[in-house]
Order: C-alpha cells, then sequence, then structure tokens
C-alpha cells in the first residue's frame, strides 16, 4: 500500500505539472495574436510530454505490478481512469496548438534547382532535335537508293538529272517543280478526257437501245 500511495502523489505531481502547462499555453494565447506561429512551443511541449509518457508509463507499469501482488482491484481501476483523463487531456493539448510549417528553400538550393530546370529543358531540346535529324537522315537514304535504283535502270535520264543538279541546283529544282506541275496538269486532262469518253459511250449505248425499241 505504501509503494501505491508513493505512485498515486506521483501522478497527482504529474497532474498538476499538466494543469500548469495549460494554464501557461492559455495564458500565451491570450496575449498573442491569434495567427501566432506556436510551432517552437509546441515542439518543447511534444518533448516534455514524450518524457512525461515515458515516465509515467513506467509508473504505471509497475504500479500496475503492486496492484497484482497484493490483489487489490479498486486502485487499479482508479489508475486506469487517470490514464483515461491524462491522455484525453494531452490529446485535446494537441489539437488546440496551431501548427504551422513553412518550407523555404536555401538560396543555394533554389540556384541548384534552376540549374536542374534548364538542363531538362536543354536535354528535352537536344533529344527532339536529335530524333528530327535522324528522320531526315533517313529520308535523304531511302532517296539515295532510289536513285540508284533508277539509274541502273535509266542511265541516261539519271545522268542527266545528277548533271543539271550539279551545275546549278536552284534552276534544278525550279525545273523539277514545273515538270510537276505540267505532269499534274496533263493527269488532270487525261481524267477529264476519260470521263468524257466514258459519257459518250454511255450515251451511244443508250441512243442504240431506243433504235431497238
Amino acid at each position: 500500500m505504501k509503494e501505491i500511495d508513493e505512485l498515486t502523489e506521483r501522478i497527482d505531481g504529474q497532474d498538476e505539472i499538466i494543469d500548469s502547462l495549460i494554464k501557461k499555453i492559455t495564458d500565451q494565447e491570450k496575449r498573442e495574436p491569434k495567427t501566432a506561429d506556436y510551432t517552437l512551443h509546441f515542439e518543447a511541449l511534444q518533448k516534455i510530454f514524450e518524457v512525461f509518457l515515458v515516465r509515467y508509463n513506467k509508473e504505471n507499469a509497475e504500479l500496475k505490478q503492486a496492484v497484482t501482488l497484493l490483489n487489490i482491484s479498486y486502485p487499479a481501476e482508479q489508475i486506469q481512469t487517470t490514464l483515461i483523463e491524462v491522455k484525453t487531456i494531452l490529446e485535446a493539448i494537441r489539437k488546440s496548438l496551431p501548427v504551422k510549417v513553412k518550407h523555404e528553400f536555401d538560396p543555394k538550393t533554389k540556384g541548384w534547382i534552376i540549374a536542374g530546370v534548364v538542363l531538362l529543358i536543354v536535354t528535352a531540346i537536344s533529344s527532339g532535335l536529335c530524333g528530327h535529324l535522324w528522320s531526315e537522315n533517313m529520308r535523304l537514304q531511302a532517296n539515295d537508293i532510289k536513285f540508284r535504283m533508277l539509274r541502273q535502270c535509266y542511265p541516261i535520264q539519271a545522268n542527266w538529272a545528277e548533271q543539271h543538279y550539279y551545275n546549278n541546283p536552284d534552276a534544278a529544282e525550279g525545273e523539277t517543280i514545273r515538270l510537276e506541275n505540267e505532269a499534274k496538269e496533263r493527269s488532270a486532262a487525261a481524267d477529264i478526257v476519260n470521263q468524257k469518253q466514258r459519257r459518250i459511250k454511255v450515251a451511244y449505248k443508250t441512243l442504240i437501245k431506243l433504235k431497238h425499241h
């Protein structure tokens, strides 16, 4: 029983400490504006609570062991109720204290971040340019193979085209565009002629049928 009384007195002393902390926090809230940052106070209070809980849990374990040995149930129930009340008070204090987290970058860190972003942009541009050049190189390689195949079948025409291009590339480009346009016009004219011929054939067949009737 003496051990239980001593532990009970120590628990009561801890309750007085908690009440004193609550009063200090309440006075601090009244003196400071509502928008004040209690982060430092909360961290200090958290450390005090952690030490208190370690000691309190140890004392509670010793008290439970003493109660078990003495086979006394009522003090154990009282102590359990006290523990619940203390945990409730601690939880209320934790919720009532505003926590404000501020993220700030060191000037050197900002420089590294900017350098990283610039490096990523340069890498993306370089990758896109390399992809475009690779695609263009493949297209030119395909055109070269096609020209060499045509040279095997039409060597005279291929040599003429190559000589004409080397003598004057701009004139060769203009001549090629002109020939392509003329070919398109001839193709369009041929389509119109074929369409008219088909209509004439249909009209002729219709006329023959009408004569037979």
